[in-house]
């Protein structure tokens, strides 16, 4: 009986051994990936999968964002990022894709705006520019503008915040003393919490009906859920009761008599993230090498690589712009950590406040240019001042101006790039053929009246709902005569295709937009009874205020430095131009 127990524990031991060997062997050809795959933080969303063919980084951007449903507005808050190697990709990067490469990106919203949801008292609120907003500029009340954010953009920013809380892409705050620290751990309880309550709402179930290994310690930070296992059993067994409560006590107060949202749990969740953690939707860059001049000065930190050189840091977030400061060292942290247990005097503290600060160097609409010269990049400002930094490689020198080049589209000008190096395809388009971005209706019917409402005036512009659609938006009137001045905007779709483009309901196709508008021109077109022919495109204007800008507090003070009475043009020879 004893010899056939042992044979059996050998069979399960040979079985297990197997079960590791085929994991193992299974987790191996996971991380040997061929092709590229473009990962999603929603649940219900599978990657989408090139095994060959060349693809710019934008392209991949515009599938991710039909799959999630992203509207075209929202398509140039993401970038593709790679989590391996931490490196965001410019929007013109191209990705040459056989059955050598391997590529794992994730598709995440990069550009944000803190306090976009307006919850928070301590810091303006952020919107977009909307026509309403644009007639009551001199009123300084309410906002009226209009959410950054659709409600798709809403739903996966949740699922890609809830997983950075829980891999530490978002670490949490550090504790000034054990009593915020204890803080800090209810908070995170209570976004597993929100987390699970939203769950249950969207699933419809009441708190029995939950699946059992759905645990708090799928939802809070791995860091604090590694602390909790070490600590004694009555402990964690009184963490685990305080959750249920916290559970039980939010959902008979809130859930069951339905006073709150799945978005109302969403917005919480994501407002506490900006104070939970360090510098939440901001990116940080580390270097030896800063140099900040003007005309008349030069402030040099560090020139070289070497070891003894401390480190600056430099921080761009969508509210603040440009901030740089000296990296505190760890051992000064933890001196100065040990001082305030010690309790020690405010004048320590405040020091170590001065220290920590950020020195502003630039919102973006300040920005003229950014050169990048292998490893460097130069940022050039409007008061001529510039800022020069060497970073870790090129391609952190391209993610770096691509953030900036990003931000400057959604504050300053949604239809200018900084910079070649990492201009989008789609911006490049645009300025060519004269095309706007997704602009709203109302927007694009101010323009054709500021333009004087002539008959044949048009504006082509993206589709605010459909990738694959431009917009012309034509002036035209019920008559020849113009009688009573009953002026009509009216909608033509064009198709765009890889093919080529066409309008809606035409059979003729052809290789470039140009082409396209080039023959409508010598056209007679009709609809709803009026008959007209095109005449001038309204193209886009430098720093034009539409529904692609984003109203911050910095970019509503922003003035040019320079008016165009005071300002001298110098003359560059042809032969002095290097391109």
């Amino acid at each position: 009986f004893q010899y056939l127990n042992v044979k059996e524990d050998c069979k399960a031991m040979a079985f297990c051994a197997k079960m590791r060997s085929t994991k193992k062997s299974e987790v191996s050809v996971e991380a040997q990936h061929q092709g590229l795959e473009v990962l999603f933080y929603l649940q219900d969303k599978s990657p989408i999968c090139y095994s060959s063919g060349e693809f710019t980084s934008e392209e991949l951007c515009i599938e991710a964002a039909k799959k999630c449903s992203i509207s075209p507005l929202c398509h140039n808050l993401y970038a593709l990022y790679d989590e391996g190697k931490r490196l965001w990709y410019a929007p013109n990067k191209v990705f040459k894709v056989d059955e050598k490469t391997s590529y794992q990106l994730y598709y995440r919203m990069r550009y944000y705006f803190t306090n976009w949801h307006g919850t928070s008292e301590s810091e303006p609120s952020v919107w977009r520019h909307s026509p309403r907003k644009a007639k009551n500029s001199d009123k300084k009340s309410a906002p009226e503008g209009t959410p950054i954010l659709d409600a798709n953009s809403l739903e996966y920013i949740f699922a890609q915040g809830q997983y950075d809380l829980v891999k530490g892409l978002a670490p949490i705050r550090d504790p000034k003393n054990d009593q915020e620290g204890h803080e800090i751990e209810n908070e995170c309880l209570g976004m597993a919490v929100l987390a699970i309550s939203h769950y249950a709402i969207k699933k419809d179930l009441k708190l029995p009906e939950l699946p059992k290994e759905m645990s708090y310690k799928h939802y809070i930070p791995e860091t604090l859920n590694k602390t909790i296992r070490q600590r004694n059993f009555l402990t964690r067994i009184r963490i685990n009761n305080v959750f249920k409560h916290f559970l039980k006590e939010f959902n008979n107060k809130t859930i069951c008599n339905s006073s709150v949202s799945p978005r109302d749990l969403k917005v919480k969740y994501l407002s506490t993230m900006e104070t939970l953690t360090k510098h939440y939707g901001a990116e940080i860059f580390e270097t030896s090498f800063l140099l900040i001049s003007s005309e008349n000065e030069i402030n040099k930190f560090n020139c070289g690589d070497s070891e003894n050189h401390p480190l600056y840091e430099v921080i761009v977030t969508g509210n603040n712009g440009i901030q740089w400061r000296l990296k505190p060292s760890s051992a000064q942290t933890e001196k100065e950590k040990k001082k305030k247990s010690d309790g020690k005097p405010k004048k320590d503290e405040e020091k170590h406040k001065i220290r920590e600060a950020w020195n502003n160097f630039s919102y973006f609409p300040e920005i003229t240019h950014i050169v990048i010269k292998e490893s460097t990049v130069s940022i050039n400002k409007q008061d001529n001042k510039r800022m020069e930094l060497k970073l870790s490689s090129p391609d952190e020198a391209l993610s770096f101006a691509s953030l900036i080049d990003g931000y400057f589209r959604l504050t300053a000008d949604a239809h200018h790039y900084l910079c070649t190096d990492v201009a989008p395809p789609l911006i490049k388009h645009n300025i060519k053929y004269g095309c706007h971005g997704p602009i709203c209706t109302e927007y694009a019917t101010s323009k054709l009246r500021q333009e004087g409402n002539e008959a044949g005036t048009y504006v082509l512009r993206w589709s605010c709902t459909n990738f694959n659609h431009i917009l012309m938006t034509v002036t035209c009137f019920e008559d020849s005569e113009m009688i009573n001045n009953t002026v009509q905007y009216k909608n033509f779709q064009i198709e765009v295709k890889k093919g080529g483009y066409s309008l809606h309901g035409s059979s003729n196709s052809f290789s470039s937009l140009k082409e396209l508008m080039d023959h409508l021109k010598g056209q007679t077109l009709r609809t709803d009874n009026i008959s007209f022919m095109l005449k001038r495109c309204c193209q886009p204007k430098p720093r034009e205020i539409s529904n692609l800008l984003v109203a911050t507090k910095k970019a509503q003070e922003w003035q040019p430095v320079y008016h165009l009475g005071q300002l001298s043009f110098l003359r560059i020879l042809k032969e002095k131009i290097i391109q």
